[in-house]
């Protein structure tokens, strides 16, 4: 299993309501991407990164914090918005 669906696994595990992911993989390994979720209504982009990241913080060890570039996290509504522009 590669870093991605490790990650993906994680995500689901951490009880995100209805989770999905857009993550991508650089060469180097490292990954970055999208989190959407119905968890992250109502909370500001510092609360939701803060829920997310105290728990990962608590799976991941150092090495493998180190490959996340960054994730972006977006309810559902938000990502409806979003594709509203194409």
């Amino acid at each position: 299993m590669d870093f991605r669906e490790e990650l993906e696994n994680i995500l689901i595990g951490i009880g995100l309501e209805n989770p999905t992911f857009e993550i991508g993989v650089t060469p180097e390994g490292k990954v970055g991407g999208f989190v959407v979720s119905e968890s992250f209504c109502g909370k500001s982009q510092i609360e939701r990164q803060d829920m997310l990241w105290d728990r990962l913080d608590e799976i991941l060890d150092e090495e493998k914090d180190l490959k996340i570039i960054a994730l972006l996290t977006m309810t559902p509504a938000e990502v409806e918005d979003a594709d509203s522009y194409d």
